[in-house]
């Protein structure tokens, strides 16, 4: 297994890697660059050995065309998470360089190959809902930009009416952009048998809706890549994490590390559930009136329940049923 490190741009990324068919005895590593693009990199693929494994680092769509191009050529390739290689930089460099980085990437997939996870490019239904719930994202955070601007434009002793119209213009056009951006995500959703059907299990869940059934879609790729709850939980954020050290113990908590924006969701659907479901509004009572537990504490472990019930639907393939009462296990076994 010969590894390349690759340190991705916009329009070019560089690679380190040994050059083994050089008949020059040299300890120091090669360097070349290749522009992003589909040219660049299939030139590229040309000269790469059959036992080739790429490492990256996650850059968002920059290395989209990339994995893509893996993908087509059956080409391993595997991303690495800026938090890890920041940690595996034992020593801080005085020079920061893109040769420098790429060589890193490259000494971390020699000396760590058990840790590379391979990565594969989704298929077109779910990249295409990828895009769709980022320009969603894009729109309702230039609609609250847009908002706060307004209310703070009520201050003024005296406000122009011209720009108070304009103002409703836009707010109207975000509007309309967001609720056609939607209904193509239904429309994605509807085109897929597979995707539709764990869509319509997800959305059963009292408190889940459109935006976090995507999310779950997008980010599980259909549930094949995430398969538990508590995998997305630690991914999002929400998994309780021991902490203690020899007589110390501070119990479980939160870790800071997480996609904020799959937690923010999480969040959400948990608020909606304490106030429409019977039985997370009781837990929720219990918890924070009888046990004296902060509101986020519960609120993380309704989220955490949430997902427990959401796994467990699409590996049975089952619709949430309300009124669904869970056997003594002990009978269960006894029987």
């Amino acid at each position: 297994m010969q590894i390349y490190g690759i340190d991705l741009a916009k329009e070019k990324f560089d690679v380190s890697f040994f050059d083994l068919t050089s008949k020059k005895v040299s300890n120091q590593p090669s360097h070349k660059v290749v522009t992003n693009n589909l040219k660049g990199i299939g030139k590229f693929f040309k000269g790469l050995p059959s036992d080739a494994v790429l490492v990256a680092e996650h850059t968002g769509v920059y290395g989209d065309t990339l994995l893509k191009c893996c993908m087509d050529s059956n080409v391993k390739i595997a991303f690495v998470g800026g938090y890890v290689i920041h940690r595996y930089r034992t020593t801080p460099d005085r020079a920061k360089t893109d040769v420098l980085d790429c060589a890193l990437l490259r000494d971390f997939g020699e000396r760590y190959p058990d840790k590379l996870k391979y990565k594969t490019f989704p298929e077109e239904a779910l990249y295409e809902l990828r895009q769709l719930a980022r320009h969603r994202e894009m729109l309702v955070e230039q609609r609250k930009q847009l908002i706060t601007a307004d209310k703070s434009e009520d201050c003024r002793p005296i406000r122009s009416l011209a720009v108070k119209r304009s103002m409703d213009r836009i707010k109207e056009m975000l509007d309309t952009e967001i609720a056609e951006t939607e209904k193509e995500m239904l429309k994605v959703i509807n085109g897929h048998e597979s995707i539709h059907h764990n869509y319509e299990l997800v959305k059963s869940v009292d408190g889940v809706g459109l935006i976090t059934a995507v999310e779950l879609l997008v980010k599980t790729e259909n549930f094949t890549k995430i398969t538990t709850a508590r995998q997305y939980a630690a991914y999002a954020g929400t998994a309780p994490y021991e902490k203690s050290s020899g007589k110390m113990d501070k119990g479980a908590h939160i870790s800071k590390i997480g996609n904020r924006r799959s937690k923010t969701l999480l969040y959400i659907c948990a608020e909606s559930a304490r106030l429409h479901n019977k039985e997370i509004k009781l837990y929720y009572e219990r918890r924070t009136l009888i046990d004296k537990k902060p509101r986020h504490y519960v609120l993380n472990a309704i989220a955490n329940k949430l997902l427990r019930i959401i796994f467990t639907l699409v590996e049975k393939g089952e619709y949430y049923d309300a009124n669904f009462i869970r056997q003594d296990p002990r009978v269960v076994k006894h029987n």
